[in-house]
């Protein structure tokens, strides 16, 4: 009886020892290895082996330009004879297979048909030997290969003087005498002109010293030299220099005293 007791008191003790060592392996957790973090690496610095400098700017020494004196603005006493074309009876007037020149209030107008037509006005101003002019001729109706402009001294003594203008934006000079016509000033182009149409310039003529001077929109074109002492009539001219009609509009005469 003692030896039963004995081996049921033995296999219970081994049973409990059992189920404790089970549950001691269920609740055991097991320890995780820490993964190690890399180290922080700072970059390299590029070494900039050709650095960046700011280019310098050369500095070109700057003379003053020898320009001609620009016209200074007309006062009373200088005035010659001044024009806001409300008298119809200075001005030429035509109507033809030409064209047309008819005043216009405050204005004369050229218009010109197509086809390498010219138009003409004479006026009664006489310009005398020595003068400042300014005018507008502006051109409201203009092809590139058209031109305009004033003439000078109609059938003086040395001949008649005309400025030319091209609606591409061009000026030059010629002299018309009974032989024939002279080329004095070659096509150049003419500074602070504005092509094309509408355009507005203002035109300014100063003759002194025996020498003309053209300027547009008080900007000097060039000087012509020498001259003989010279009078006679002012007048505009236009001619169309294709198929196209063109419309030149002429206002706000002053004629002064150089």
């Amino acid at each position: 009886m003692r030896v039963r007791l004995f081996y049921l008191l033995l296999i219970s003790l081994v049973l409990m020892l059992s189920v404790i060592a089970c549950g001691a392996e269920e609740t055991a957790i097991p320890e995780s290895t820490a993964t190690p973090i890399p180290p922080t690496i700072n970059p390299t610095p590029t070494i900039d082996w050709f650095p960046r400098t700011p280019t310098p700017t050369p500095q070109i020494p700057t003379s003053p330009q020898q320009l001609p004196p620009t016209p200074s603005t007309p006062i009373s006493s200088d005035l010659i004879t001044s024009d806001d074309f409300s008298d119809p009876e200075i001005w030429q007037t035509s109507s033809g297979t030409p064209g047309t020149v008819a005043y216009e209030p405050d204005a004369l107008s050229l218009a010109v048909a197509g086809g390498k037509n010219s138009l003409v006005s004479l006026s009664t101003h006489e310009l005398p030997s020595e003068f400042y002019l300014e005018i507008n001729l502006d051109a409201q109706m203009c092809s590139p290969e058209d031109q305009f402009g004033l003439i000078l001294w109609n059938n003086s003594s040395s001949g008649t003087f005309r400025v030319w203008f091209s609606c591409s934006g061009q000026v030059m000079m010629d002299r018309v005498l009974p032989s024939g016509t002279t080329v004095l000033q070659k096509w150049q182009i003419a500074r602070k002109f504005q092509v094309g149409s509408p355009a507005f310039n203002r035109i300014g003529v100063r003759s002194v010293n025996n020498s003309l001077e053209v300027y547009v929109n008080e900007t000097h074109q060039f000087t012509y030299t020498p001259l003989n002492k010279l009078s006679g009539a002012l007048g505009v001219i236009a001619q169309s220099g294709g198929d196209h009609a063109m419309t030149i509009r002429v206002s706000d005469l002053q004629i002064l005293n150089p």
